[in-house]
């Protein structure tokens, strides 16, 4: 009678089989429901971890690295304008395009500074959030161009004729970290306490770099700073300089005989030694104007177009403008 009572061996382990695969069913069943039950959750962190990162695109380098430096580990960051490259020559990708549908924030400027990085932004779905960092920022207008020379100057124009480059003033590119901060602890807010502390270190920086500006330039031979690139308008109101554009010079022409002219004569009136161009300006143009005017010729970045080469050597924001401060004290005559 006890033999009967006993299932036989076979049956016994066939139950058990029964009762595992059961028990796997419903453990994949809820992880299936769990994988699929937060729509809010961008695809391209279904296998993350709940608040591991957060993704965010941002639309050229200050940006990215004002993101990169506020949010730290917490995010994960897509620069859309590729290392060297304009950031007013961008032409998005379909596969950006549909990475910005699936990304947490997307931080750009607006007023037609990059065109199809708007429209992208338009047209985002509601669970992206769209932040153009110029919101609170006092816009300054286009200077004009030196008079007398001739052709178009090498600057790019926001919609009004405001100057899009704010970030080249340490204070404002202080402003948009501090923008990027509030953004990022609205979507992380677990996150808060890194992201406070975090600000704090960048902020502390570019208040160091201020204040280096403000003292390298203190005391100038000469107040006017001559440039072939209409970026640096903010950088010399912050520290009482005055910016006189040339038309005329750029990377892929001389300039004709009366821009030269009226360079040599600025120069002169102005007490200017130095003609500023941009890095990637050749040297044989450089070499030609400072020739022609009785000057020299030195650099100045706009912190727009950074190389991987550069990147990977440690090269910032900070260290960009600390070369562009040297450079100026140098070409000012400060002491």
């Amino acid at each position: 009678m006890r033999q009967n009572a006993d299932p036989p061996p076979v049956a016994s382990r066939c139950r058990a089989a029964i009762v595992a695969l059961a028990a796997t069913t419903v453990l994949m069943s809820a992880a299936c429901a769990s994988g699929t039950s937060d729509s809010a959750t961008p695809a391209t962190r279904v296998d993350a971890p709940k608040n591991e990162t957060i993704a965010v695109a941002a639309s050229f380098y200050p940006i990215a690295e004002a993101v990169t430096r506020v949010g730290g580990d917490r995010v994960e960051v897509q620069n859309l304008t590729p290392p060297g490259g304009g950031p007013h020559d961008l032409e998005l990708q379909p596969q950006q395009v549909n990475d910005l549908s699936e990304a947490d924030a997307l931080f750009f400027l607006s007023k037609g500074f990059q065109p199809q990085v708007e429209k992208a932004a338009a047209e985002l779905p509601d669970g992206v959030r769209s932040v153009d960092v110029l919101e609170g920022i006092d816009l300054l207008p286009v200077q004009d161009q030196l008079e007398g020379t001739q052709g178009e100057v090498d600057g790019e124009e926001l919609e009004g004729g405001y100057d899009p480059h704010v970030w080249v003033d340490p204070i404002l590119q202080s402003q948009i970290a501090q923008r990027v901060h509030d953004v990022l602890v609205e979507i992380d807010p677990a996150g808060k306490a890194d992201y406070d502390s975090r600000l704090a270190a960048y902020q502390a920086e570019l208040a160091s770099l201020d204040s280096e500006f403000e003292a390298g330039l203190a005391t100038c031979g000469s107040r006017v700073i001559v440039t072939s690139h209409r970026a640096f308008e903010y950088l010399a109101k912050r520290y009482d300089l005055t910016q006189i554009s040339i038309a005329g010079l750029s990377p892929d022409e001389e300039p004709d005989p009366r821009t030269l002219e009226a360079v040599a004569a600025a120069a002169q009136r102005e007490n200017v030694s130095v003609v500023f161009f941009e890095e990637q300006v050749p040297p044989d143009l450089s070499e030609t104007v400072a020739r022609e005017i009785g000057a020299r010729t030195d650099a100045l970045d706009p912190v727009e177009t950074i190389t991987q080469e550069d990147l990977d050597a440690g090269t910032t924001y900070t260290t960009v403008m600390q070369a562009n401060l040297e450079s100026l004290t140098e070409g000012l005559s400060c002491t």
